[in-house]
């Protein structure tokens, strides 16, 4: 049986040669069903029949938003498990087994994304889960993966507590494929001190958010820990839909750089509100920010911010699938499809590794992952905290479009 890193190879050979087929029918998100063998065949030389052997799908579950006003990163997300998983039902499966992709709408919801969770394992009988990109629907259902004990792969949900608890206990069934909120919010505030001068900083948070204020904290220490100074600090909450009390106060505080880590619709509000009311330095976000409608939302209020994030397509084979995704479901990119891809690449290169589907042997497996690479680029694994370390990008808008500027080190 070929291994997962010719697997891998298929993938990108598929890849290149699929790019320009055209396909403007939407998926259908139910697998094919896998066929029947029949019965096993006796030998009629033996009295026993050969060894039986499985060939029930390998079901692998996605949560996140596929309805609402983030369903486009969620439907993202599937779609590019489900494409992946006709490249590799195609090329044979893994250990003789297709793949089947079962997609639930976690709404970006806490409560529903646990419940999409629970229904996964418990009804729909899938080894692993893969999403959501919500810090605040991962970290309960890392509790309940502790419970079910079916691993569970956040996409971009980078709060410290997706995998280990308040007390710094590791969920053992809680993975992650982002970098998280420490270390992409060191970047952004020393990436502000360095890289832009800034000496006076502002910052706004969602206060009903664990990855706003979690990243948030981090890029107020790593940017005083550079030499700048925050000014003015500022909370706020999804929905209120008018920041000006908060900005009315950040323009009095003449900030040189404004952070606001929020969801990129809540991010093109406050912006067009600050610009509005005068506030000119540049702003500066994480990536909750990545999304090809950001900078339409906020209608020219970005032009020259910049926002850390994943490398994303800029890279050549991230980009094949990028445009085969593109042809064949007739929508606009989004970087959660690449997270659909890595994700499911790496429970399958998970199962292969451990000979087996079962959840258990798959958590193991994930665990002692050493290096991973996927159309997202490599990371390792820490074992500890089920983190891992993988490189990040500046995007910055120019004449109304992000693009992809430089990998950023930090200790340059």
């Amino acid at each position: 049986m070929k291994k997962l890193i010719s697997m891998l190879v298929i993938v990108a050979m598929l890849t290149a040669a699929f790019a320009g087929c055209t396909n403007n029918a939407t998926p259908d998100p139910s697998p094919t069903a896998a066929v029947d063998p029949g019965p096993a065949v006796v030998d009629p030389g033996t009295t026993e029949p050969e060894p039986e052997v499985n060939s029930d799908p390998i079901k692998i579950g996605y949560v996140s938003a596929l309805s609402g006003d983030t369903a486009l990163w969620g439907q993202a997300g599937l779609n590019g498990m489900l494409m992946t998983a006709e490249k590799i039902n195609a090329a044979g499966g893994v250990l003789g087994r297709q793949i089947e992709v079962i997609g639930l709408d976690g709404k970006g919801e806490a409560a529903d994304s646990v419940s999409a969770y629970r229904k996964l394992v418990e009804q729909e009988g899938v080894v692993a889960v893969v999403g959501t990109n919500f810090s605040s629907c991962n970290i309960p259902i890392a509790a309940v993966s502790d419970e079910l004990k079916v691993p569970v792969i956040a996409t971009a949900a980078s709060n410290e507590l997706v995998t280990v608890d308040e007390n710094g206990t590791l969920h053992p069934y809680s993975f992650r494929l982002c970098f998280i909120d420490s270390f992409q919010g060191t970047v952004v505030g020393d990436y502000a001190a360095k890289q832009l001068g800034a000496k006076k900083g502002a910052i706004i948070v969602d206060i009903t958010d664990a990855y706003s204020t979690g990243v948030g904290e981090y890029i107020a220490t790593a940017f005083t820990a550079a030499g700048g100074e925050m000014v003015a600090t500022e909370e706020a909450q999804s929905g209120d839909n008018d920041f000006r009390a908060q900005l009315t106060k950040i323009a009095r505080a003449e900030p040189d750089v404004l952070f606001i880590p929020w969801i990129y619709q809540n991010v093109a509000l406050i912006a067009k509100q600050a610009r509005e009311l005068g506030i000119e330095c540049v702003f500066l976000g994480t990536d909750g920010w990545d999304s090809a409608e950001l900078a339409d939302l906020a209608g020219g209020a970005l032009e020259g911010c910049s926002y850390v994030s994943r490398i994303g397509f800029n890279t050549p084979e991230a980009k094949a699938y990028g445009e085969e995704y593109v042809a064949k479901y007739n929508i606009g990119l989004e970087a959660e499809c690449l997270f659909g891809n890595d994700g499911l690449l790496w429970v399958l290169d998970a199962i292969e590794r451990a000979g087996s589907a079962e959840p258990t042997a798959i958590r193991d497996a994930l665990e002692s992952t050493d290096t991973f690479t996927g159309l997202l680029g490599k990371m390792t694994m820490d074992a500890a905290t089920h983190n891992p370390q993988r490189d990040c990008a500046i995007f910055t808008c120019t004449n109304g479009v992000f693009e992809f500027v430089e990998i950023y080190d930090s200790n340059k």
